[in-house]
């Protein structure tokens, strides 16, 4: 009875540590994101209620939270401290692979509709470019998470 109640216990001091560590990683992609759209600040443009960028932050946290949750998941798989140290470093790693992915998109569909100026559309709170900025950000998480994960285990195996 008591090995039941501790293995719930640690599966309870697991889930609480990879919410934290979610939460981090959003707070992070949300700050470096903030440094590499100097021509928007996100979250100065949701606090008067810019549904647009809302949107497209929801894609980036979606997407965000699609590359990385792998790596959350088997953080805590063992106890081991050099263990955790090492899931760690893959999330810290994992985290900078979903932020380049989704400035690379974000570039390349800049490059490819020249005729418009997206950062400039979403200030303007327009939704449907918030739409198609999230669903660009959300599809490519989708297209290369397993890539990702394939990569962090071919480094640390």
């Amino acid at each position: 009875m008591f090995a039941k109640i501790a293995l719930v216990g640690l599966a309870f001091l697991r889930l609480i540590l990879s919410i934290v560590f979610a939460v981090l990683a959003l707070y992070l992609a949300s700050s470096i994101l903030g440094r590499l759209t100097k021509e928007l600040d996100e979250w100065a443009e949701i606090s008067k209620g810019n549904i647009a960028v809302a949107i497209y932050m929801a894609g980036i946290f979606i997407s965000v939270a699609t590359i990385v949750a792998p790596g959350i998941s088997g953080l805590f798989v063992t106890w081991d401290l050099l263990a955790i140290v090492m899931g760690f470093i893959q999330l810290v790693i994992a985290l900078a692979l979903a932020m380049a992915m989704q400035y690379i998109a974000l570039s390349v569909f800049g490059k490819l509709t020249k005729e418009m100026d997206e950062w400039g559309e979403l200030k303007k709170g327009n939704i449907a470019v918030g739409i198609a900025m999230a669903a660009i950000v959300i599809a490519v998480a989708a297209v290369v998470v397993r890539g990702v994960e394939t990569l962090i285990s071919a480094v640390f195996a």
